[in-house]
């Protein structure tokens, strides 16, 4: 695969034909270089990996000062003119843990945080996924050196910097809650990459295990989690009685309620039973009340057709009696004597009567009441 830079180079030497007496002159410094140097001017730049093409002449015609190639294959460059530098952009893992490994550019010394009681803890293994920003590759080498050196002087120091303020702003209780390591986990993340994104630098992950502390502290927070444990314990106890008394209330309500639908079922059979008696009742009433006005109103005609016949009656009556008076009355005074001579002289025949003697002595009442008595 051609090196873009040569071709521009190779451009810029085609456009200085005029200084033709140069070209020998470079052609053979370029052979004489490529044999000394061993390398002839090509390099293998593997999947995972750019190059940064350097000029270290300073003269225009070798291309810019530095250039980054993401392209993968073989790379040419012109040697002493150019410098190669290959640099690794795959994700990788540093790793803090108490067992570092000499020697490995990932593997440091476990991180240790002092919390803000004063109190420490650290973390077992700490993983930090990061990589180098491809198209930054000529910063990382330009900010940390050449090769894996960035992994030190940048990633570890600002990473270990950054992790501590982070943690370091919680107790110890605190820092215990997988919430609260988690946020600060988070933080460090972003506060990370605001620092090593203008190295080149991206952090991608952190993993953050449990926190340890020094044993009485450990004691202290296992303590207070089975504390926890047990208040949860018995908060889900609560919800399960409080969910079963639900249901028992619930099961009462649809018991009480299939018993009051039946109470107003059988009412409602009822009401309408009395519904329809009232309706009989009232039927036969009415049909009493007919029957009734219907011979109180044939009494009454009746009456009142008797009562005009008797007052036919009684009018001829009175007519006859009162013509019986005016007969009489026209008769003079010898009726009178002819009703006394019938009427009263027959009575006078029994009565007996002795003339009245005044006593000339007082009366014994005894034969007063006697005599009444007789």
């Amino acid at each position: 695969m051609a090196n873009p830079t040569f071709e521009k180079a190779l451009e810029r030497l085609q456009a200085l034909k005029s200084a033709k007496f140069l070209l020998p002159g470079l052609a053979l410094l370029l052979v004489l270089s490529s044999f000394f140097s061993g390398s002839f001017g090509f390099v293998e730049v593997e999947p995972g990996e750019v190059a940064v093409v350097y000029n270290t002449t300073g003269i225009g015609i070798f291309g810019e000062e530095s250039e980054v190639v993401r392209d993968q294959g073989t790379l040419t460059y012109i040697p002493f003119f150019q410098r190669v530098e290959i640099l690794a952009v795959e994700p990788q893992v540093m790793v803090m843990e108490a067992s570092g490994q000499s020697g490995n550019p990932n593997s440091v010394s476990k991180l240790t945080v002092r919390a803000k009681d004063g109190s420490n803890f650290y973390f077992e293994r700490m993983e930090i996924h990061y990589q180098a920003m491809p198209d930054s590759a000529d910063i990382v080498i330009a900010k940390n050196g050449r090769g894996d050196g960035y992994k030190q002087r940048a990633l570890a120091v600002h990473s270990r910097e950054i992790l501590r303020n982070e943690f370091g702003r919680y107790s110890f209780l605190e820092v215990a809650k997988p919430s609260t390591y988690g946020k600060a986990t988070a933080l460090a993340q972003t506060h990370l990459n605001e620092r090593l994104n203008p190295l080149g630098i991206m952090v991608t992950q952190i993993i953050t295990p449990k926190p340890r502390f020094q044993n009485k502290v450990e004691h202290a927070i296992e303590e207070r989690q089975t504390a926890e444990q047990e208040v949860q314990v018995q908060k889900e106890k609560r919800n399960r009685l409080a969910a079963q008394s639900q249901r028992m209330v619930q099961d009462v309500e649809q018991s009480k309620n299939a018993e009051y639908q039946g109470l107003v079922a059988r009412l409602e059979g009822e009401r309408r039973a009395a519904e329809n008696k009232a309706i009989t009742v009232r039927r036969d009433a009415d049909k009493y009340a007919i029957e009734q006005a219907a011979q109180c109103t044939a009494y009454r005609d009746q009456k009142v057709r008797l009562a005009q016949a008797n007052e036919v009656a009684y009018r001829k009556e009175a007519e006859g009696l009162a013509a019986r008076i005016a007969a009489v009355g026209s008769r003079g005074a010898d009726v009178l004597n002819l009703e006394i001579a019938e009427n009263v002289f027959p009575q006078l025949e029994r009565i007996s009567a002795s003339p009245f003697v005044q006593p000339s002595t007082p009366i014994d009442l005894r034969y007063t009441d006697r005599r009444q008595g007789q």
